[in-house]
């Protein structure tokens, strides 16, 4: 950790994010709600930002990031927060970037090569032939190999689709490895743990703290696994990729799930009050308009949405 102004250090990963904030910020691409939010949640992250004013004359722009294709565009961001990351290292106490620090979660998802935005989905074609489907908010490397075929889930969601090759096809998340067996498959990733989907064939698992300990899925079945350990093989949920057609399917969910869900494609904070959290929902909603979904559920169910500002909203039981 370094330090800054204050006797108090600053981690490592609380000034990787000042640099992401900044840089998206000045790309455009910063959510204002989001970036206050993230600056609220603790005295450390608002030194961190507080750092950053200080220097935002050194700092100097991001030059045509948002007019140069969407790879470059990221590639130019990647490269910007990395410098950055390295001038507030050294402003807040002069040592130059650990490995630690690079190999952190969050630096890591922040620097992914392939990456989608809250709300948008990304079709990729692999360079096996094989296809990859990312959804809402998803960041990923591709380390393709001579010896093995490796995709780097960071956090969000994937449908893969392998190819046939000699290669080992495997998916890393925080959590553990996914190896495929000549299948079709879903990961979902977040910050507690991971899940496996099995769509067709097969896939075996390994947790990151038992390696040795293998894990395997068949076809309709799934797996959530956490870096320590897995929990019991269930069965998977119908519509588990109605994603891919820009649908979310709720059969009897309570409120609290369906909100948490929808959140993951809109921008900024959208809660759940607890007085309905557990009102139970069925339906079939779009996910490219999540506003018009909220309208459409609250019209529907007694309910309305309470917004504190464009990115930060509330679903509660309709004022009488």
């Amino acid at each position: 950790m370094f330090g800054a102004s204050s006797s108090t250090p600053i981690a490592r990963k609380v000034l990787a994010a000042a640099a992401h904030w900044h840089v998206e910020l000045q790309c455009g691409g910063a959510d204002p709600a989001a970036l206050q939010a993230w600056r609220d949640a603790s005295a450390e992250h608002e030194q961190a930002w507080e750092l950053l004013r200080r220097m935002d004359g050194q700092l100097g722009a991001i030059p045509a990031a948002l007019a140069m294709p969407a790879l470059q565009a990221a590639q130019q961001r990647r490269r910007a927060a990395a410098k950055v990351l390295a001038m507030l290292v050294a402003a807040g106490g002069g040592i130059a970037l650990g490995q630690a620090g690079l190999q952190s979660a969050p630096w890591q998802a922040w620097t992914a090569s392939l990456r989608t935005a809250p709300g948008q989905r990304r079709h990729v074609t692999l360079a096996d032939g094989g296809r990859m489907e990312m959804n809402t908010d998803s960041a990923l490397d591709v380390a393709y190999g001579a010896t093995h075929r490796r995709i780097r889930l960071h956090h969000g969601e994937i449908m893969i689709t392998t190819a046939s090759d000699a290669r080992p096809f495997l998916v890393d998340t925080p959590h553990g490895v996914i190896r495929a067996l000549g299948t079709r498959f879903g990961v979902r990733c977040d910050a507690q743990g991971s899940t496996v989907s099995v769509f067709e064939h097969a896939v075996e698992v390994r947790c990151a703290a038992r390696p040795d300990a293998v894990r395997r899925l068949e076809a309709g079945q799934q797996l959530r696994f956490s870096a320590s350990g897995s929990e019991d093989v269930l069965a998977m949920p119908a519509h588990q990729d109605s994603w891919l057609r820009g649908m979310l399917v709720a059969a009897d969910w309570p409120l609290q799930q369906l909100v948490q869900e929808l959140a993951r494609y809109r921008r900024g904070r959208l809660a759940c009050d607890a007085g309905v959290a557990r009102r139970p929902v069925t339906g079939t909603y779009r996910l490219d308009d999540i506003d018009a979904v909220l309208e459409s559920l609250c019209a529907s169910h007694g309910l309305q949405v309470t917004y504190f500002t464009r990115y930060w909203a509330t679903v509660s039981a309709r004022a009488t």
